[in-house]
């Protein structure tokens, strides 16, 4: 079977349904960014005026027929032609996480103290954006665990979404210490809205979503295999992971304060396993996984190299045309810093 076989594109933009003459791409970055969507048109049916700020639905129809959107979006650029119309769109975190949205600034008089982060953009959202319509779906949104809150912050006019990501940079559950998770934020469609929430990590060792091999969906693939840093100076404390068969890597030096040394050396034990989690950077062409969920965990059976096993996906582009359609997957490519959690 080809990647043609079955496939049968829709692109609806408001009330307009677009069958014929479009290719483009979806993109699913991950690492808490917004998921877009770039599509040229050459239907000559199709009317482009009025575009901008309007809904895009895309269903891949990619072996059967979706009932949710592969992606949903809202259309932030138009380039327009005497032969094509190109749309930009991308999800409702656009209305959160753009200089053009609406910014927020926490101050000592006006501030969200008291507050989760979930319950924050609960809130925020629904005076803020969903005023007239639904731009941004609340309906799964809950608390991480542990929860973390807006207490403290303030800030000068801030894109709310960067308030709420920065937080969550903080978050792990670390409830088993030797396999911390993190947080990211996530978009996840019902059918009739997309819905904002907060997707913990899965483990490596959970169930797989599906297989991939030669014989089974793989087309071809490249890997880079980092170190990761194995020790680190933090609060006055410090922590070595390993025999160190790499050599030795530092990780940064953070500069918040620890109640004692015993929290800060937790604090980093916590951030260099997170490191040792994924030292294979993987990319896949595939011919199959086109719905799966990022994050979602994937069984890689390659015997020619040492990368077999389960992996995460981390993020994901579909390419499509009227020729037919292209996957490529990203395995465990997200860095981990401690900077970036503190």
């Amino acid at each position: 079977m080809t990647d043609s076989t079955y496939y049968k594109p829709r692109l609806v933009i408001g009330n307009q349904e677009i069958l014929l003459g479009m290719s483009g791409s979806a993109t699913f970055p991950g690492s808490n960014q917004a998921n877009s969507l770039k599509c040229t048109i050459t239907d000559p049916d199709f009317q482009n005026s009025r575009l901008f700020n309007e809904e895009v639905k895309f269903y891949l129809n990619y072996g059967s027929d979706d009932g949710v959107p592969l992606f949903r979006g809202f259309i932030k650029s138009v380039t327009t032609s005497d032969d094509k119309t190109v749309i930009g769109a991308i999800d409702g975190r656009t209305y959160i996480n753009s200089q053009n949205s609406k910014m927020i600034e926490l101050t000592d008089d006006e501030n969200y103290d008291g507050y989760t982060l979930a319950a924050f953009l609960y809130d925020y959202i629904d005076n803020n954006i969903n005023t007239d319509k639904i731009r941004i779906g609340l309906d799964i949104l809950k608390d991480t665990y542990p929860s973390a809150s807006i207490s403290g912050v303030r800030n000068p006019p801030t894109p709310a979404y960067q308030v709420v990501s920065r937080q969550l940079q903080k978050v792990i559950d670390d409830s088993d210490t030797e396999k911390p998770l993190a947080y990211s934020i996530d978009m996840i469609d019902d059918g009739n809205k997309s819905n904002i929430t907060f997707v913990k990590e899965k483990l490596l060792t959970d169930s797989s979503a599906f297989s991939l091999s030669f014989s089974d969906g793989i087309k071809s693939y490249k890997y880079n295999r980092r170190a990761p840093a194995n020790f680190g100076v933090v609060g006055g404390a410090s922590f070595t992971y390993g025999n160190s068969p790499q050599g030795s890597i530092g990780m940064a030096v953070t500069k918040k304060e620890f109640k004692d040394k015993n929290e800060a050396r937790h604090e980093l034990i916590k951030q260099i396993l997170l490191q040792y989690r994924e030292t294979d950077e993987i990319s896949l062409e595939c011919s199959k996984g086109h719905y799966v969920a990022l994050g979602s965990i994937v069984n890689v059976i390659l015997d020619k190299e040492d990368i077999g096993g389960n992996h995460r996906i981390t993020s994901k582009s579909i390419k499509f045309s009227d020729g037919g359609v292209s996957l490529s997957l990203k395995l465990n490519s997200k860095p981990l810093l401690l900077s970036e959690y503190i």
